[in-house]
């Protein structure tokens, strides 16, 4: 296993299936993002650390409009997946509070959990992390708007691959 290799994170007391698959969106593809596991209204994605991704040349350390987009693209994924993929949906609001800067050469993972879902709305939690959840990088929390527009896009698949499933 190479230092870079992405690896499903140990997530104490949370039930969530392993799982291995690339991005869909535009912008999850753009930054390596992959979907690492589904569990009830949650999701856990990955992205490895990439020089390209670097906010800061001297430190080395991710830029953090990165770790915001993946915050909200693992918590737009969390609400396809809470809804059945049955509606789209647009972030209304998204808070990031960072904790510390995110080491350079280190993945970033980052698990979204849909605490609350209307309707029109869905309510989430997110948190992103080096190895330890307990640690995180940075935190978010927000809202997503159900059916934004007409159509569905297909960023986790229909239905999310699951290993069962494949």
């Amino acid at each position: 296993m190479s230092d870079n290799e992405l690896i499903f994170p140990d997530l104490p007391g949370i039930d969530i299936t392993p799982v291995h698959q690339g991005s869909r969106s535009p912008m999850g593809a753009n930054i390596g993002m992959n979907y690492l596991g589904v569990g009830d209204k949650r999701i856990c994605t990955g992205l490895k650390w990439d020089a390209a991704l670097v906010g800061n040349a001297e430190t080395g350390v991710l830029h953090g409009g990165v770790v915001t987009a993946l915050i909200d693209e693992t918590a737009g994924g969390a609400t396809v997946l809470a809804t059945g993929h049955k509606v789209s949906v647009a972030t209304i609001d998204l808070r990031v509070d960072y904790m510390r800067p995110a080491e350079p050469h280190k993945n970033l993972y980052c698990t979204a959990y849909i605490y609350r879902l209307t309707e029109r709305v869905a309510f989430f939690n997110a948190e992103a992390f080096h190895d330890d959840p307990t640690k995180p990088i940075a935190v978010g929390t927000g809202t997503f708007m159900l059916g934004a527009n007409a159509t569905v896009p297909d960023i986790l698949g229909s239905p999310f691959k699951e290993p069962n499933n494949a």
